[in-house]
């Protein structure tokens, strides 16, 4: 058999891994979540050598090393020095199909060193009054069946996502021409126009209430003479 840890990166590099990378933007901390997905037994041929006579028992060893190493091989295209995610949930669902999560939370601060928005070759992450605005473009370099997903306190603008569902974007990641946009809300924002429109009606009622007061008063006044 070949070493193990080689065999499970080509598992979850080249073959049958998926993996959602969500960020949700609060107002204080964006938390970050990734969750995995993947099937060892349609690819474990790719780590047996040809004379094994007992697939089962390569099987079995090649599951050992990714229970062992499986936190710092699930994570190592998703954080650096600065990023350490905590383990939510690993288990096993059916034959061979592991599904994990796991959590860390950034501040605006650090954000900017975002492993994964990072890899891709143009990183643009700016702010204004109102607004975090990212922008993510050209190839991507790290490891590929990635999805992002990002939802926000106060809600997201500007975005280019494939889909959008109870407010949480979708993005696709390719290896070239990649170009995903959006903008975060720091705040909750006044519908401007609805405010506006309240107050027109209000002050329209207000001079209907003066103007009738006023006719009233006057025949009130004639009618006693």
């Amino acid at each position: 058999m070949k070493k193990g840890l080689l065999g499970v990166f080509i598992i979850l590099l080249l073959c049958g891994c998926s993996v959602n990378v969500n960020y949700n933007f609060k107002k204080d901390v964006i938390e970050s979540t990734i969750d995995a997905s993947f099937n060892i037994e349609e690819y474990y041929d790719e780590v047996i050598d040809e004379d094994d006579t007992d697939e089962d028992i390569e099987k079995s060893k090649l599951e050992s090393n990714l229970l062992r190493d499986k936190d710092s091989i699930l994570l190592n295209a998703f954080k650096n020095n600065s990023e350490t995610y905590k383990e939510i949930s690993f288990t096993k669902d059916n034959n061979y199909n592991y599904k994990g999560q796991y959590k860390y939370d950034y501040n605006y601060d650090n954000f900017i060193n975002n492993y994964l928005f990072n890899c891709f070759e143009n990183f643009k992450y700016t702010e204004d009054e109102n607004y975090y605005n990212i922008e993510l473009s050209g190839k991507y370099s790290c490891n590929t069946n990635v999805k992002i997903k990002v939802s926000a306190e106060f809600g997201i603008d500007n975005s280019n996502s494939i889909e959008v569902k109870d407010g949480v974007h979708t993005f696709d990641i390719y290896e070239d021409n990649n170009k995903i946009v959006f903008s975060v809300r720091k705040h909750r924002f006044d519908n401007v126009n609805t405010t506006y429109t309240i107050r027109l009606i209000a002050f329209i009622v207000m001079c209907v209430m003066i103007i009738i007061t006023f006719v009233s008063y006057k025949i009130l006044k004639r009618n006693e003479y």
